[in-house]
């Protein structure tokens, strides 16, 4: 797997040679040597890459992983150090690095992480798309924004095949207020409820069997985002090729786990449930965006985007499509006479008769005020007609505040248009004028009737 790496260092022997490195690994490879924060950031904003490698210099402090994750939060950060030590490690982490990698490191085992690291950054970017919508749509992706706090007792789910470096797991994640579950290694990962994974094995065999589960849990819908992190003393050269094809998140070797591999876990986790927590709004407030508040139906938002797509369907599947347009007659009158209160019932009485009496594959939509639309696929004028005389009967047999005296009757007409097969002239905007001069046709002969032919 390839991607784009830009490295930042001071001392250019070793930046030099890392670039060598990862460029023989055919990563797309860019550079800027020097230890100023403002070439840093002046590089990777000019750059944009997926993954931002600093690699540590005694001059460089860490506290500049915090600025460059404020600046590049859609980006991947590694630190890569020449001298390493757990602390250094842990302060790496706990300033926003997203992986810390110690040199010396062979060719394979950077490749491994950096293209964990790939990965990562391109899950990111997807979140930085949604926000882009979700800004769009008037909501604020930070109001949205999981903090460390609030990821305190996620379930977790740890397998490991050497039932001492389990046990080791268990304690670790319970120490910092994760609700781990141990889980047999190489079966089935049951992640109902959890919110990650922190997998490993000592034997080939054991591997096998882990991984393979891995790549089941990768293909359920449940499974396919959760973040994993192998956790292990090794990684044997024989199952690294297919770790790099799965789709893990990071990698924790040792042989006694601590607090950095929390510091991972909690970021992954922390990234995996504010990334649910976006789509699901996203997703309510799309639905939000297409729909009208009052009756539930399509908006003409939501015409104007779905007319042009059915269209287009019909026209290569060589079917007909067919557009109706509805305006209630004598629905001022309920209105005037008993408030809105009365009238908005009373469309959402229309509503529900435009569901009853349409199929699944067509589309309700309110226009707005008493004006309606109705997208029949797959409908020729007569089909579409026999609907529409159904549904102008439902309507014409609501009861509503004025039905006692009768003197508020209310009724609806309507403007059928249909595409044939073989008209690739018509636009969406020519259908649904002429949709409506059908309605208006309609309208003017004294309503609660269907007009499908051109208006004389």
């Amino acid at each position: 797997m390839s991607g784009h790496v830009h490295l930042l260092y001071s001392d250019t022997t070793l930046g030099a040679t890392l670039q060598r490195q990862l460029q023989a690994a055919f990563f797309h490879v860019t550079a800027c040597a020097g230890d100023e924060q403002a070439a840093h950031i002046a590089s990777v904003r000019a750059t944009a890459p997926e993954v931002v490698a600093l690699v540590r210099s005694p001059s460089l402090p860490l506290a500049r992983l915090a600025g460059l994750k404020q600046y590049f939060s859609h980006q991947a950060i590694v630190l890569i150090d020449p001298i390493p030590s757990s602390q250094a490690k842990a302060a790496a982490l706990q300033h926003g690095a997203d992986a810390y990698l110690e040199l010396p490191m062979s060719g394979d085992d950077l490749t491994l992480h950096l293209t964990a690291q790939i990965r990562q950054a391109r899950r990111l970017d997807d979140a930085g798309s949604t926000e882009g919508v979700l800004r769009l749509l008037g909501f604020d992706p930070m109001m949205l924004a999981v903090h460390d706090a609030s990821i305190l007792g996620a379930g977790l789910v740890l397998s490991h095949e050497d039932q001492a470096f389990a046990a080791s797991l268990l304690s670790v994640f319970n120490s910092v207020d994760f609700e781990p579950k141990l889980q047999p290694c190489g079966q089935p990962l049951q992640l109902d409820g959890v919110s990650g994974a922190v997998l490993g094995a000592v034997s080939t065999r054991g591997w096998q069997s882990l991984l393979a589960a891995v790549a089941a849990c990768r293909s359920t819908s449940i499974g396919r985002h959760i973040p994993i992190i192998i956790a292990a003393p090794t990684l044997p050269t024989e199952v690294r090729d297919t770790v790099s094809r799965l789709d893990i998140q990071a990698f924790w070797l040792g042989v006694d786990p601590d607090f950095a591999l929390t510091l991972q876990v909690k970021e992954h986790v922390r990234r995996y449930q504010q990334s649910q927590q976006r789509r699901e709004a996203l997703v309510q407030s799309l639905d939000l965006a297409i729909t009208d508040s009052l009756t539930g139906l399509f908006n003409k938002r939501f015409l104007m985007a779905h007319l042009p797509v059915q269209m287009q369907i019909a026209r290569q599947s060589r079917r007909s499509l067919s557009l109706a347009l509805l305006d209630l007659d004598g629905f001022k009158g309920l209105n005037d006479s008993f408030g809105h209160l009365a009238g908005d019932q009373f469309l959402i009485s229309v509503a529900d008769r435009l569901r009853q009496n349409s199929r699944v594959s067509d589309s309700a939509i309110r226009l707005g005020g008493d004006e309606f639309a109705l997208v029949l696929p797959n409908a020729r004028a007569g089909d579409a007609r026999k609907v529409l005389a159904r549904l102008i009967d439902g309507i014409a047999s609501i009861s509503h505040a004025g039905s006692d005296d009768n003197r508020t009757p209310i009724s609806a007409s309507a403007g059928l248009v249909t595409l044939e097969p073989d008209d690739w002239s018509s636009t969406t905007e020519a259908l649904i004028a002429e949709a409506d001069s059908r309605l208006y046709a309609a309208k003017k002969k004294g309503g609660n009737q269907i007009m499908d032919t051109a208006s004389s």
